[in-house]
């Protein structure tokens, strides 16, 4: 047995402590944070919007205002007066010339489907169709001094056609007939004194 002199060992009879292990000092991959959606409320202040109010003008006495659905068929009219022209008075009227008007609401009328029905006592009528020329078996349609062949809402429309002589005193009977629409009839009568031209009554 050997004995070193200085170093003693002794049992104290107190627990041996085991030194804690370090902790290393290691870098996981951490996990990004979860994205978050974040609402923000912005105020902006918007003008107030200003109503302006524009004025209707009401219809004039002469107007007229369609309400509702407008016609389907024309409304046709006679505008002013009938006219008598003799080219030979002593023969009698061989030309007649009147205006027709369409009803404000009325849709277009094509005059080119117009027939007039021309006649007098004792005598056959005669039917006119509009054409080009005027005859006593056509009828022409101008506005003016321009030839038409329509006829619209708020224009007018002169008629002109030849007839055979008509003596004074007779009386005359002319039917418009629009297809579609019932028929426009008026009268008229040759003055006692026939001139070149005449205001038939």
């Amino acid at each position: 047995m050997v004995f070193f002199p200085g170093c003693i060992t002794q049992n104290t009879g107190q627990p041996v402590t085991t030194p804690a292990p370090e902790i290393a000092n290691i870098n996981l991959p951490i996990a990004p944070p979860t994205p978050q959606i974040v609402y923000v409320t912005v105020t902006v202040p918007v003008p107030a919007q200003t109503m302006v109010t524009v004025p209707v003008p009401a219809p004039t006495s002469g107007e007229t205002v369609c309400k509702g659905i407008e016609q389907t068929t024309a409304d046709i009219s006679m505008t002013g007066n009938v006219y008598g022209i003799a080219s030979a008075p002593y023969a009698g009227i061989d030309e007649i010339r009147f205006t027709l008007g369409l009803d404000p609401c009325s849709p277009a009328l094509d005059l080119t489907t117009l027939q007039i029905i021309f006649s007098t006592p004792g005598s056959f009528p005669v039917t006119l169709i509009h054409g080009t020329r005027t005859s006593t078996g056509f009828f022409s349609t101008k506005t003016g001094t321009t030839r038409v062949t329509s006829l619209n809402p708020g224009d007018q429309v002169e008629i002109t056609f030849y007839v055979a002589p008509v003596s004074a005193n007779t009386r005359m009977n002319i039917e418009l007939k629009p297809p579609g629409v019932a028929a426009v009839t008026f009268t008229t009568t040759a003055p006692a004194r026939i001139t070149a031209r005449n205001i038939l009554s």
